[in-house]
This record gives structure tokens, sequence and C-alpha cells, in this order.
């Protein structure tokens, strides 16, 4: 299955309250010239959403994960790791 079928067949649905609240975190972080922590939150709530409302890609027919989850997470984590130390780190 490529990934247009995968996205043509599934359906995606985020919680409103959700929504709201990376909008107003975003906004915040933006209207404060926050950039790099607007990114970090815009990081948290997509890796956030990939993994709860993916998490039925991740499991197979048995209920155990499957390596896709953990290849998931490591990357997730990875790119936080560098996200925090790019934060860190001055221009």
């Amino acid at each position: 299955m490529g990934i247009t079928e995968f996205l043509a067949t599934n359906e995606f649905t985020v919680p409103l309250g959700q929504v709201v609240s990376y909008m107003f975190f975003s906004t915040l972080c933006f209207f404060f010239r926050k950039y790099k922590l607007g990114l970090i939150v815009s990081f948290g709530y997509v890796f956030n959403w990939g993994y709860l409302h993916g998490s039925a890609n991740f499991v197979d027919m048995m209920g155990k994960p499957t390596l896709g989850l953990f290849f998931y997470l490591a990357s997730g984590l990875m790119m936080a790791v560098l996200v925090v130390i790019g934060f860190f780190r001055e221009e």
C-alpha cells in the first residue's frame, strides 16, 4: 500500500480542544518572537497526534507493537534532542 492509498483510506481526527490549545500556544510563541519555542510546540503536538492517532498502525494482529513504533519513537526522541540542543545554541 502506497502513501496515497494509505491517506485516502484512513481518517484522522484531532480533538478540537487540542487544536485550540495548539493554536493558542503557537500564536503566543510567534507573537512574542520565540520562534524556536514555537517550533518545539509544533513538533510536540504533531508528534503526539501522530502517535495517538496512528497507534493502530503500530500494533500487529496479536496486539504487540511493531518495529514501526520503535522507529517512530526513536526518530521522535532523536529529533527532540536535536531541537533542544538547537534551542540552547546561540546564533
